[in-house]
């Protein structure tokens, strides 16, 4: 299998598994105003459309300039706002949608993308401007003309828009921002992260994971903290742990069980290290999940 097959397996493998939920939050036209104001309760999606305007998250000290055809992700929930700065027609509009990542699986792809991805419309690495307007003209469809399937349409829609930022932002030159995500686009990070994903109950530790990337100890320990931004066992061990989350939440299975699905041979081990990470044993957090307070 090639390097790019696996980089596209181990995203794919936790994307398709991803809670992931979306719907337009608004067809914002600036004909009669200037600004609009979002809050800090959603992640959003907006396409720029028919005039330029400017961005600013004041947490981020942003002040980014959005011109038509842009795509901006903001994939953590931020208070931002958008400004319209030239060309203000009847036609200046900003397409916003909102998605949500739930679950183990949609908490890994919020956590592996940088706090906003903008997508200009033309750029030499991806075709943009070629899909915005089809997408563009596909939601408009929608919104003016709704009918069986609409929000499940619209749903999708806003689910390959995310695809596609994402994409985007992997083939740009440049990625400063370290999470497991930006990692793959490295042939030996790709194949680690694969490993350890598809047997996070083996016994991994970081002279086996050197070996198999045929890589030395310390230079992939190096490497992996440079990319990921976390050493190998600290990723393995936040892994187990969220897998280990949804088996208590989802599951019968007693902790002696989850301990051994999730790589540790004793459920004393395994209960120091979910306290560890969620601050309570596993089993007050199976019932708290239960009662609903959790």
């Amino acid at each position: 299998m090639s390097d790019e097959h696996a980089l596209t397996d181990i995203f794919f493998d936790i994307y398709r598994f991803a809670e992931i939920s979306g719907e337009i939050y608004g067809l914002e036209n600036f004909s009669q105003q200037k600004k609009i104001n979002f809050h800090a309760q959603h992640a959003y999606i907006h396409i720029i459309q028919n005039a330029s305007y400017r961005l600013k998250i004041k947490r981020l000290n942003l002040d980014l300039i959005l011109k038509t055809g842009d795509i901006v992700v903001l994939p953590t929930k931020l208070e931002h706002s958008i400004e319209i700065v030239s060309g203000q027609t009847t036609e200046a509009s900003v397409i916003s949608c909102i998605f949500q990542l739930k679950g183990i699986y949609g908490e890994a792809i919020a956590e592996g993308l940088p706090t906003y991805i903008h997508v200009p419309s033309h750029h030499e690495a991806e075709k943009i401007a070629e899909w915005v307007p089809m997408t563009v003209a596909a939601i408009k469809l929608e919104l003016e003309h709704p009918a069986l399937g609409s929000r499940v349409m619209l749903s999708r829609i806003i689910d390959l828009l995310l695809v596609w930022s994402i994409r985007f932002w992997l083939a740009t030159e440049k990625i400063e921002h370290q999470s497991w995500i930006s990692a793959l686009r490295d042939p030996i990070m790709s194949k680690a992260l694969s490993l350890m994903h598809a047997q996070p109950a083996y016994e991994w530790d970081v002279n086996s994971l050197a070996q198999l990337t045929k890589q030395s100890r310390s230079s992939f320990s190096k490497k992996f903290v440079e990319l990921v931004g976390i050493s190998p066992m600290l990723y393995l061990k936040n892994w187990r742990m969220k897998l280990a989350c949804q088996l208590l939440k989802e599951t019968d299975k007693n902790i002696a069980q989850i301990a051994e699905l999730v790589g540790y041979s004793s459920q004393a081990a395994f209960s120091r290290a979910f306290a560890q990470s969620f601050g309570c044993a596993p089993k007050t957090f199976r019932a708290a999940i239960s009662q609903e307070v959790f």
